[in-house]
């Protein structure tokens, strides 16, 4: 039998989806604690949502052939998935929330449509520049920033390790400040 199309699969699948809307769901509630100062409770939703998110990085895992996807095709099935929520899902909920008087819900669909679409734009860049070969270095100069302490250099790659914390390369991000 294809394990892809056996019910373990979609059992792997269903336990993946609930374990990362568990995650999402008790990173929440750990906030909702922490604004009652309720720190001790906060803290048990804290570590129940990264041992969540870790279950479903296992299943996540099962379901790709025991690896984890590359960076680059995750890109690619964000700006697919940021695109379809913006432009679909989100765009017919409001739709349907107008027609049936809700109109400030209608709006608040309609925003977050545009920050997906956005968020797809976002993805896409980075999808670009990954595609390009050396993330790292652009043809022309730029300000990069670490962002583990701050750090700003001039170049037209980000250092091999942060002069000032030690972080590797991955840590640096062009600046807005160019």
């Amino acid at each position: 039998m294809d394990f892809q199309q056996s019910k373990t699969f979609q059992n792997i699948q269903d336990a993946f989806f609930r374990k990362l809307n568990s995650s999402a769901l008790y990173s929440l509630y750990a906030d909702r604690a922490r604004q009652e100062d309720y720190i001790e409770i906060a803290h048990l939703f804290d570590v129940t949502t990264r041992n969540e998110r870790e279950h479903a990085r296992i299943w996540w895992r099962q379901l790709n052939g025991g690896e984890l996807p590359a960076t680059v095709d995750n890109l690619r099935n964000s700006i697919q998935v940021e695109e379809e929520t913006g432009n679909d899902f989100y765009r017919h909920y409001a739709q349907t929330a107008l027609e049936e008087g809700y109109n400030d819900i209608s709006a608040l669909f309609s925003g977050i449509a545009n920050i997906d679409l956005n968020h797809s734009l976002d993805f896409q860049v980075q999808y670009e520049e990954l595609q390009k070969g050396d993330y790292f270095c652009r043809p022309t100069m730029h300000l990069w920033k670490c962002m583990q302490c701050g750090n700003i250099l001039s170049g037209d790659c980000a250092p091999e390790r942060c002069p000032v914390c030690g972080f590797p390369q991955g840590y640096y991000q062009i600046t807005s400040e160019d």
